[in-house]
């Protein structure tokens, strides 16, 4: 950490965020004895030091900012090294938030609002790709909203400038998957302008809608949706939302490049006009109600008189209207009294029909939205559903949802609280105790991390009443008590299937950060990231230290219905994890140092071999077995271990600097 510490004219504060490239600190910048200002300071992973390819970019993305000089882009103040080794780049310090906290916090922007910040970054774009910078990883999170509301266009990090040679290889992709554009989804080389103008498309779409337009479990399958699924229309999504707006998100959004539009000048040109036309149908709304409401006026503008107005009906030739002969006040005559009598009992029999009618379906659903509690909601679904279900529709779907949840985590309590105890794991009378006891039986494969034992008992627990299992609801107790057996067995597989698909996304993971060399920083408070130490540790050798992580694990997500796909991969993994030895320390030291060596040998092969065939694979394979021992056992208080920590970064500095 350099909270604290003194780097060069600045005087680091706090800590902002960190990423796989670095962490970013809050600093002070002294201009002079007077005046301090407040800087953002980026420092690179330590990690990464060793990684040619990583400092490239970092270095990259300072000179990319040297050239760049705009009011909605973040400005460069200095660049330089720690102790000469450590690079960090200090930008203005933003005081605001980044969009994608913005979107966070309220769910979706207004149209209005995302015209303003689209203009302010098609303008921060066009400065950009006028200097020959695509900036190729546009989303919201580099996206930065002062409190004033200006848009700053952030993190040049992988930015392409088309005047010197790309670091990536042909065919490479760099980027979020989700915000990429066809051409760079399929590796192109020759990026143009128009790639960012699809990811501002992308980004449209997620600021007024709250999601993004594809979804994907997978980067390949993410790929394949950009390049060849057609972008959904967004304005029965959008309230109000301009015919223009929407189809220029769709132009932006064209698969082929030469369809979207020419440039970000365009794009911020379309966004003015959008606003301007926006600006003339209100004013025109405005004249029309004054129009109504006006009062005659003469020439010189002065309310007309009665002479006035008797003038003009002169000339127009109509004569002046007669007064009408007075007559009594309609209230005072005797007939309206009984009309009054009448129409004030018609009112108290039409209040009755209101307070004893069925409530129409957006009312009754409101009374979901109301209830407080979960058990409140499910009940106050249960009688829409009572009322509305047959009918079908968008609200019967979603209270359909809202009661089957409930039902579920209601019955998945109460089977957990019976085999959890032994004098109540036992079917209640209402129960079949055949599901009941094939569902402990699942139950207890999920503890043991046996997903295909768990797997069978579900689908047992679903085939004994398969078809109530296959309604979406019901609200009859006896049709439910066989469902909810089905329901749940449905939650229970679909979780297990998680688990499955995010052991196979850590694995890929795991591969993905030692091919480009990214750190994976542990977070005890984050599952994906006690996982993936787990299977690290394990990979490595160190059973103890693995089955403890793995049981961290376990225990954070055991409790919390939503992390359940989590709880079940940490207990497969915990069932995979050999028996620790007796003296797990001294096996660790062993396994550190055998390791070590190992790696030492290899970095002397580099060294003494320039001319090997495989000297950048051999350099990489040193800097990830070096990033293990660092991130594995960067916690451990053992002083043999912290200095095994210690020779492994020894280790990477001695290579060579170029492969």
């Amino acid at each position: 950490m350099l909270i604290g510490q003194q780097i060069g004219p600045f005087e680091v504060e706090s800590e902002l965020g960190s990423g796989a490239m670095g962490t970013v600190y809050r600093a002070k910048f002294r201009r002079s004895a007077e005046k301090v200002v407040p800087v953002a300071l980026k420092v690179v992973a330590l990690g990464l030091l060793g990684n040619e390819g990583a400092m490239a970019r970092f270095d990259r993305e300072a000179n990319i900012l040297k050239q760049l000089k705009h009011p909605h882009i973040v400005r460069l103040i200095a660049y330089g090294k720690i102790n000469k080794a450590t690079p960090y780049i200090a930008m203005e310090f933003i005081d605001g938030e980044a969009l994608d906290r913005v979107l966070a916090r309220r769910g979706k922007l207004g149209w209005e609002e995302v015209v303003s910040y689209g203009k302010q970054l098609a303008e921060a774009l066009q400065y950009a790709h006028d200097k020959g910078i695509i900036h190729r990883d546009l989303k919201p999170s580099n996206l930065m909203i002062t409190k004033d509301g200006v848009l700053k266009l952030t993190d040049f990090g992988i930015a392409k400038d088309t005047d010197v040679t790309a670091l990536t290889g042909a065919n490479s992709t760099i980027g979020t998957a989700a915000y990429m554009s066809p051409e760079q989804c399929k590796g192109d080389r020759n990026l143009g302008n128009k790639s960012d103008l699809y990811s501002l498309g992308i980004v449209f779409f997620e600021l007024l809608t709250g999601r993004k337009p594809f979804t994907a479990e997978t980067t390949v399958e993410m790929f394949l949706k950009h390049v060849n699924e057609k972008a959904p229309r967004i304005g029965k999504q959008v309230n109000d939302l301009p015919p223009k707006f929407e189809s220029l998100i769709l132009q932006l959004l064209e698969k082929d490049k030469e369809d979207r539009p020419v440039d970000a000048s365009w794009v911020a040109r379309m966004l003015g006009e959008i606003e301007e036309d926006a600006f003339a149908r209100k004013s025109a709304g405005l004249a029309a109600a004054q129009a109504r409401t006006a009062k005659p006026t003469n020439q010189s503008g002065d309310r007309m008189d009665a002479a006035d107005r008797d003038a003009a009906r002169a000339l127009r030739g109509k004569k002046k209207k007669t007064k009408k002969k007075v007559v009594l006040p309609l209230f005072q005559q005797k007939w309206v009294h009984a009309v009054g009598i009448l129409a004030i009992l018609l009112a108290i029999v039409f209040g009755a029909y209101l307070m004893l009618r069925t409530a129409g379906p957006e009312q009754m659903f409101a009374a979901i939205d109301r209830a407080d509690t979960p058990a409140a909601k499910a009940d106050a679904a249960g009688k829409f559903l009572d009322t509305y279900g047959a009918k079908g529709g968008e609200l019967v779907d979603k209270a359909t949802t809202i009661f089957r949840e409930a039902t579920v985590r209601e019955r998945e309590r109460q089977l957990t609280n019976r085999h959890d105890s032994r004098t109540l794991r036992k079917p209640i009378e209402s129960d079949d105790p055949d599901a009941f006891d094939n569902a402990m039986q699942a139950i207890d494969a999920e503890k043991s991390g046996d997903f295909a034992l768990a797997e069978a008992m579900w689908r047992k627990v679903k085939s004994r009443f398969p078809a109530e299992a296959d309604l979406p609801f019901t609200t009859n107790e006896q049709l439910l008590a066989k469902a909810r057996w089905g329901w749940v067995a449905d939650k229970r597989l679909a979780d297990v299937k998680g688990a499955r698909a995010e052991l196979a996304k850590l694995h890929e993971k795991i591969k993905d950060s030692r091919l480009h060399e990214l750190p994976l920083k542990p977070d005890t408070t984050n599952p994906e990231s006690l996982a993936i130490r787990t299977l690290r540790l394990k990979e490595f050798g160190d059973p103890e230290k693995a089955g403890r992580t793995c049981d961290v694990l376990v225990t954070l997500a055991e409790k919390e219905s939503e992390r359940r796909a989590w709880f079940l991969l940490g207990t497969h993994l915990r069932s995979t994890i050999p028996k620790g030895a007796n003296d797990p320390v001294a096996v660790r030291r062993q396994r550190i140092t055998e390791w070590l060596n190992s790696t030492d040998r290899t970095a002397k092969q580099v060294r003494d071999e320039p001319e090997h065939p495989e000297r950048g694979v051999l350099m990489r394979t040193v800097r990830n077995r070096c990033r293990d021992v660092a991130e594995l056992y960067e916690d451990e208080t053992d002083e043999k271990v912290k200095e095994e920590v210690v020779r492994a970064a020894k280790i990477v500095e001695a290579l060579p600097k170029k492969q």
